[in-house]
């Protein structure tokens, strides 16, 4: 795979750390600069705390932000990054989907790094100071806390005397019960995300990696699926995936990647094991 991004400069406009992690990704995998900016308010395009309602869905949310690094600092090649968190099955878990987007105003071409990771989510409406202590001692050293008492709202605080003193400037000496502590889920706050963001650079570099053979645009990359393999015992098809589809968003050129079985395993058939 050829470099074609080394020595370039990207544009990332971030207020939460997150060139930290970016950064030095795409300097050792790409020979990518970054030029980093602050100069627009991104959390006006939504906040995980909740005082900004996030209208745009997260990709369209992270390319606004690679838009505007573009926009504000002249370069042709802007990131943004997004993130979200859903609900597993049954709700046991949560997860974290992250997305480094690039583009490329010049030549019109957008590639989505993504991650997809259980993430540590956690909330609690505590009705005094003991649940309240237990929750700060069961809080990774590293993970911020969000205080919400009374609609006054507290963030990026770490451990028993922050918290304290939070709660002191706003009560005085009586603190008004309940009051709900959470973990503050912004970047420089939350070091799974930290980790997950990473992980979304690093799918990002081998997309920018992997060029359309067609038109030579990054971003070839098989992450549509054909389900169907068929059944080892009875020959129909399954829900088990039976190709990886490569399909440019530039020409439109696709390409089918099958998966290595023949037959998919009669577990998978909902006819031998309806």
């Amino acid at each position: 795979m050829v470099n074609q991004f080394q020595d370039a400069t990207f544009a990332l406009l971030t207020l939460h750390g997150k060139e930290q992690v970016i950064a030095p990704v795409l300097w050792e995998q790409l020979g990518v600069n970054i030029h980093h900016t602050q100069a627009y308010d991104t959390d006006s395009l939504g906040t995980f705390s909740g005082e900004t309602e996030r209208i745009l869905p997260p990709e369209e949310c992270a390319r606004k932000k690679a838009e505007l690094a573009c926009s504000i600092t002249g370069h042709s090649i802007g990131l943004g990054s997004e993130g979200s968190f859903n609900p597993g099955p049954f709700g046991l878990v949560t997860y974290n989907e992250e997305l480094v987007v690039c583009i490329n105003i010049e030549h019109n071409w957008m590639v989505v790094g993504r991650s997809y990771q259980i993430c540590s989510v956690r909330e609690q409406e505590c009705q005094n100071i003991d649940e309240l202590a237990t929750f700060i001692s069961q809080t990774p050293l590293r993970q911020g806390l969000i205080l919400n008492a009374q609609g006054k709202i507290g963030k990026g605080l770490y451990g028993n005397m922050a918290i304290d003193e939070q709660l002191h400037q706003w009560f005085g000496n009586t603190t008004q019960w309940p009051l709900t502590i959470s973990y503050d889920l912004r970047a420089q706050h939350c070091p799974e995300r930290r980790e997950h963001i990473a992980k979304a650079t690093m799918n990002l570099v081998e997309r920018l990696l992997s060029c359309c053979p067609n038109c030579k645009v990054p971003g070839f990359w098989p992450d549509k699926f054909q389900f169907g393999l068929p059944c080892e015992w009875c020959g129909s098809p399954t829900n088990a995936l039976m190709q990886r589809i490569s399909l440019c968003r530039n020409c439109q050129h696709q390409q089918e990647f099958n998966v290595d079985e023949d037959f998919a395993d009669p577990f998978n058939c909902p006819k031998c094991n309806p």
